[in-house]
Formats: structure tokens, sequence, C-alpha cells
């Protein structure tokens, strides 16, 4: 019964932390919201990579046209802080939409999917409210 128990809780706590890198940015970006993603071009961007079940995120630089991310221009960092063109690599590229400062799913010829976060469009948190001293009457 131990063994039983102890193992539920090993689960339930990798569930909760097993959480890949898209789906973090995904869950804080649906419960913050986004400022508006205005045309320009941005380093520091989150490039998403799913792969079948493995998911990676990289850094990143895209250029936004019209509200929507330019697929021709669209570079992934590399460790020497230079950056690789991945926009010959999508099946087509018809700019895509940037909804609460995630784009939509971009697919390339091998079927990886794609998503750029724009990680400095995140609302901050909301603050709290804040709790009063402890006070003893006697």
């Amino acid at each position: 019964m131990r063994l039983t128990i102890t193992l539920f809780i090993v689960i339930l706590a990798n569930s909760s932390f097993g959480q890949d890198c898209y789906s973090k940015y995904r869950k804080a970006f649906t419960e913050r919201g986004a400022i508006e993603v205005t045309d320009s071009t941005y380093e520091g961007v989150i490039i998403a990579i799913r792969q079948g079940n493995e998911t990676n995120c990289f850094m990143g630089k895209v250029s936004v046209k019209s509200g929507k991310v330019v697929l021709d221009n669209f570079y992934v960092e590399l460790e020497d802080e230079s950056y690789e063109n991945l926009g010959p690599k999508f099946k087509n590229l018809k700019p895509v939409e940037i909804k609460d400062g995630v784009s939509q799913i971009i697919i390339d010829k091998r079927d990886n999917l794609y998503n750029v976060i724009f990680l400095d469009h995140l609302k901050p948190k909301k603050k709290g409210f804040k709790k009063a001293p402890d006070f003893d009457l006697d």
C-alpha cells in the first residue's frame, strides 16, 4: 500500500514539474494575457519546436508585419550567437497570426510544429492583497 501511495505522489509531482517549455509559456500567456505585438523585428523571442512527443525551446529572431509573423525572416539563434534562417524548412511562407503573445502553429516539411512566443509581451502577474500584520490585543 505504501508503494502505491508513494508511486502516486511521484507521478503527481512529475506531472506538474514535467510540463514542456511550450506548455509552461502557453499557460502563463493564457492566465496573464499579452501586450499587443506591433510591427517590428524582435530578437529574444522563444521558438518552440515540437517533434513528435519532444518539445524544445530556443532563442530566436522574427519579423512581424501587419500583426503577423513573417516566415521568410524566421531565425533561430545558434550557440555562437549567430542566426540560422529556418524559413526554407517551412511548408509554406504564408505569414501567421499572433494571438495573446504566441503565434499560430507553423509546420515544416517534416511535419514538426513551431510556435513563436513573444515573452517580452507577457503581462505582469496581478498583485495580490497585502496582508495586515498580526496583532495581539493582550
